[in-house]
């Protein structure tokens, strides 16, 4: 397999704020607020020889809002790209109209780009589809040293069918089970538990099988009873295409995301 290290980079996505703030991990923590649930974090390439990534993500986030008897469930869909200077670097760089499936991503001042859809807001979806009609229709449009492509990204998307716990305690640290009954479709598996501007966020293999979250790797984050904490599991899947004598990385992942208290 080609060799290809990837890293925690939620500063990718950046939307708008919204009242309740939620962070992810980045080597350099940055809030990422959504005005309809947390940013999950996002696999990026590394390597010398990688000109871009383009990431299609499907987030489902479990909430209960304090005093609410009813637990509320939001679908979104997350479109996001960006395009390196020079292959492996680390500056983006401009890439003219990018879109997936017809609809146009926004270009941020770095230059990486991002769009999110969530039922109720316009758009509602990307219109990823599923299962086995699952397609990102990838159009770049060029501009400067990258030049125009398109790309369909068929396959299904990753998933993970475990349980989330509603409360983590400390002290007692968090198992996950990791394996084909678990999880599908995925190479690899992020697991987020976040408070505040604390969190742990680490890497595993889609069938890592048993693992623990050690109360020492939960020793940093905060007391939390009013439900929240975050608490993400989410697998993805790449696959390499070189374009134009150019290789990208293109992504699907899964973003199982839900409010906890830490204990």
């Amino acid at each position: 397999m080609k060799k290809l290290l990837l890293f925690v980079a939620s500063a990718m996505i950046v939307f708008a704020s919204c009242d309740k703030k939620t962070t992810t991990t980045t080597p350099t923590p940055t809030p990422t607020p959504t005005p309809s649930g947390p940013t999950p974090p996002t696999p990026t390439p590394s390597g010398n020889d990688i000109s871009g990534a383009l990431i299609s993500i499907k987030m489902d986030y479990s909430t209960q809002p304090t005093g609410s008897p009813i637990p509320i469930s939001l679908i979104s869909e997350i479109g996001t790209a960006v395009f390196y200077t020079t292959p492996g670097g680390t500056t983006f760089a401009d890439a003219g109209t990018v879109s997936v499936n017809g609809t146009a991503l926004e270009k941020q001042t770095n230059n990486s780009y991002n769009k999110l859809a969530t039922t109720g807001m316009t758009p509602s979806s990307l219109n990823f589809g599923s299962g086995s009609s699952s397609k990102s229709s990838w159009s770049v449009g060029g501009a400067g040293s990258v030049a125009a492509f398109s790309y369909d990204h068929m396959g299904t998307f990753p998933n993970y069918s475990g349980t989330l716990p509603t409360s983590v305690t400390k002290s007692s640290g968090v198992t996950l089970t990791l394996n084909s009954s678990t999880v599908s479709g995925a190479d690899s598996v992020y697991v987020v538990i976040a408070a505040g501007s604390s969190s742990f966020t680490k890497g595993y293999s889609a069938t890592a099988g048993s693992i623990t979250i050690s109360t020492s790797d939960l020793s940093s984050l905060p007391t939390v009873s009013d439900n929240t904490a975050l608490m993400q599991v989410c697998p993805f899947k790449y696959l390499i295409n070189t374009i134009g004598g150019k290789k990208y990385v293109f992504i699907k992942e899964q973003a199982i995301v839900k409010n906890i208290n830490i204990n």
